[in-house]
């Protein structure tokens, strides 16, 4: 068991690399943008990276989630590549159709969608740039299910600094604005792809598997559905601040969104993806389900722990991200609300795997759809009354909402050893200890980084005491972290 929880954390922490330097680069483009661009023109930056994350879920059709289920049923190579050049082959086509179809309704409406004048250059480059981000994103796939981490974080590192070089080339020599955002976007994206040719042609047996396809569409489609549905509902939040208040309140929800968004990406999406790929492939084994119940409660520790520490230094954050902005410092109070969704989604996450074990995804569908939809219903309702809060308090309604109903269902199908009390109570004292750390920002700057430390520290001890972790688990973890540094 120690070996299996050293492979899957040693995984996390190589796919945390890549989630880190993606989040820097978030964090070194933002200075950036907003040296060259205002911050209502940010908030139109924010409200393009909803269209793209909604390009990426309506061009796959629910292959990548069948890809990720069936690989490893597949046992001889040749099967695999057949798997993969069936899978990347739909992918390919349904991406230049999905890029299409979007191109063309920003091109007519986009006027509509942003509130402000939007050139064909800038679609045009936007475009072209998710398409060839599409072109990569299955060999990327393939990878993590390979739970080749290395390999997938220096491809993915790769593209995250040739984003940056370009991104500053276009706006600091060439001065471009928002049109130099999405040119260097759309020249990383494709110096990306170039060099992955070879990988995705040796990984090819050209061998169309219609039988296979319709498993996967089988399999991934009603997943499929339910996410573009609740892509466009639970996205809809920046559209919906766009249209009730203006760019300026998208910007500062977007730039609290983002620092809360640290946890999804450093913790959240390191071991979903670590844990994930194992998981489906060690489903059959006798102790599966014992592993499943460790690795919930761990993650619970990193997800609770780490989120507290970033709502209580979000101040110091926003102030170097943003360059000193007292526009962005606005934006803080939201910060712990959307935390919480952050949480409840992570843990929702993770209940959604024994659901995909027993293949159970049009449930799945049915609750992310419902969620959504009070996602939605609560944006229309608070957003035009409150603002940005009124977005962050949705969003933490529907994923409470969404964890519940899948811990409902998920302990119909497998035994889940989850103390409602015990997580009850440790929510709960998070929750006083994160609104009594934000009574320290207005503290002089080291009197209030020596007090939140202090706060930190005091929720580990409460972490020892509702029994989450033991002395034995510490040692553990260390002897993890000696052996990730040898590696």
């Amino acid at each position: 068991m120690q070996n299996q929880t050293r492979f899957v954390f040693r995984q996390s922490a190589i796919y945390g690399v890549g989630n880190i330097l993606s989040k820097l680069s978030g964090v070194l483009l933002i200075p950036l943008y907003l040296k060259y661009i205002s911050e209502e023109e940010f908030g139109i930056v924010s409200l393009f990276e909803t269209i793209a994350q909604f390009i990426m879920i309506l061009s796959g059709w629910g292959v990548r989630a069948g890809f990720s289920r069936w690989y490893h049923e597949f046992k001889t190579r040749t099967e695999q590549k057949q798997l993969f050049f069936t899978a990347y082959t739909f992918n390919f086509f349904s991406s230049i159709l999905a890029v299409i179809l979007i191109g063309a309704v920003l091109f007519f409406f986009s006027g509509g969608i942003f509130k402000a004048e939007i050139s064909t250059d800038i679609i045009l480059y936007f475009s072209l740039g998710t398409l060839f981000r599409l072109f990569f994103d299955m060999p990327f796939f393939m990878l993590r299910i390979q739970q080749k981490a290395a390999q997938q974080t220096a491809w993915y590192s790769m593209n995250i600094v040739l984003v940056l070089i370009f991104s500053f080339v276009f706006l600091e020599f060439f001065d471009m604005g928002l049109k130099g955002i999405y040119l260097g976007q759309l020249v990383a994206h494709f110096f990306t792809f170039l060099p992955m040719s070879p990988l995705i042609w040796r990984n090819f047996s050209f061998k169309f598997r219609s039988d296979v396809l319709r498993k996967l569409l089988q399999y991934g489609l009603p997943l499929a559905i339910s996410n573009i549905l609740t892509t466009i509902l639970t996205l809809s939040d920046r559209h919906i601040i766009n249209q009730y208040q203006n760019l300026g309140e998208v910007a500062g929800y977007s730039m609290a969104f983002k620092i809360s968004n640290l946890i999804q990406v450093v913790v959240v999406a390191s071991i979903i993806t670590g844990f994930t790929n194992y998981y489906f492939k060690t489903l059959h084994n006798e102790n599966s389900s014992y592993f499943y119940q460790r690795i919930v409660r761990y993650f619970t520790v990193l997800i609770s722990l780490g989120g507290l520490a970033i709502v209580l230094f979000s101040p110091e954050i926003i102030y170097v991200v943003s360059m000193g902005s007292e526009f962005f410092q606005a934006s803080v109070f939201i910060v712990p609300v959307l935390m919480l969704g952050m949480i409840f989604s992570g843990l929702r996450q993770l209940f959604t795997l024994p659901l995909n074990k027993h293949k159970r995804t049009k449930r799945i569908s049915m609750i992310l759809i419902v969620s959504a939809l009070i996602n939605v219903g609560g944006n229309f309702l608070l957003v035009p009354w409150i603002g940005k809060m009124g977005a962050s308090i949705s969003t933490v309604v529907a994923q409470l909402f969404a964890l519940i109903w899948f811990f409902s269902e998920a302990g119909k199908v497998e035994e889940i050893k989850f103390s409602v009390w015990r997580n009850m109570l440790l929510l709960i004292i998070w929750g006083l200890m994160a609104w009594g750390g934000m009574q320290l920002f207005e503290l002089p700057f080291l009197n209030g980084l020596l007090l939140k430390l202090a706060v930190v520290l005091a929720f580990v001890l409460v972490l020892f005491l509702t029994g989450h972790i033991s002395r034995d688990e510490i040692n553990e973890a260390k002897k993890l972290y000696r052996s990730i540094r040898q590696r």
